[in-house]
């Protein structure tokens, strides 16, 4: 009977030519912030079950291969994808019946797209093509047990709007300075594992109005609010900006008008 190994060898699945994803570019960086700096919720769960085909890339290791380039040449730890498929003849079970025990850790922004982030590189690989060929063999496709995963909950909102905000500055001087910080809250144990929020803190300074700049700390609410008002005016202050400038003596104040 052919090995796992003799089958990708001899059957070349259109899916196995897609190129294993890099989970970092996940994350963009702009204008001094990360799409990372803007996560407000961590949803990490223990022994799940989870359909290897909506794994699309890696942390490193076997990105930029495609999944058959990972598995007959692998770029890395070539000693260790051998021994997990030498393991996987002797032990066919083992991605199915829990004796994985959360060694496979998946990563995601969307809870659709996976990702290997922090262990089990190589055991993806080769599950991948162990789940394909099962699904050939009987017409069902396995779902492999006993993945820890970690869903990445961003605030896309937030983000979008200081990209747009520092963009704006960046045309009008620089005008305004926008930094991002997050405040963790306590985690909350829920059934299979733990979820960790964070807080989004913005400290804003605004020089539109020349003189002494204006300066605050605001939350995420308040800090959408803030950068609708001045791209819906191009940055530039209205008439009523300058009136409430003027009526404002309080410089820790932003101006704005939170309906806008």
């Amino acid at each position: 009977m052919n090995t796992l190994f003799d089958d990708i060898l001899t059957t070349v699945q259109p899916w196995s030519q897609q190129m294993i994803a890099e989970w970092r570019d996940i994350f963009p960086s702009q204008h001094g912030a990360s799409l990372e700096d803007f996560v407000v919720r961590e949803c990490r769960r223990r022994d799940a079950r989870i359909d290897m085909r909506t794994v699309v890339g890696q942390s490193e290791h076997y990105a930029g291969q495609s999944w058959r380039e990972a598995a007959l040449a692998p770029q890395y730890r070539q000693d260790k994808m051998r021994g997990v498929f030498e393991l996987y003849e002797r032990h066919p079970d083992y991605y199915f019946n829990g004796d994985l025990d959360n060694g496979i850790m998946l990563s995601s922004i969307d809870g659709t797209h996976w990702y290997t982030d922090g262990g089990g590189s190589h055991r993806t690989v080769l599950a991948r093509f162990a789940c394909d060929r099962i699904a050939r063999q009987t017409g069902r496709y396995p779902l492999v047990r006993g993945v820890s995963t970690c869903h990445y909950q961003a605030d896309m909102q937030a983000w979008d709007l200081f990209c747009q905000l520092s963009q704006l500055s960046e045309r009008h001087a620089a005008v305004i300075f926008v930094r991002v910080r997050r405040e963790e809250l306590p985690p909350r144990l829920v059934p299979g594992g733990t979820d960790i929020t964070w807080r989004l803190r913005f400290f804003v300074v605004d020089r539109r109005f020349g003189g002494v700049p204006r300066a605050e700390h605001i939350d995420a609410v308040r800090f959408c609010a803030y950068a609708r008002h001045v791209l819906a005016h191009d940055g530039k202050p209205s008439w009523s900006d300058r009136v409430l400038d003027w009526r404002i003596g309080d410089q820790e104040r932003l101006v704005y008008q939170s309906g806008a």
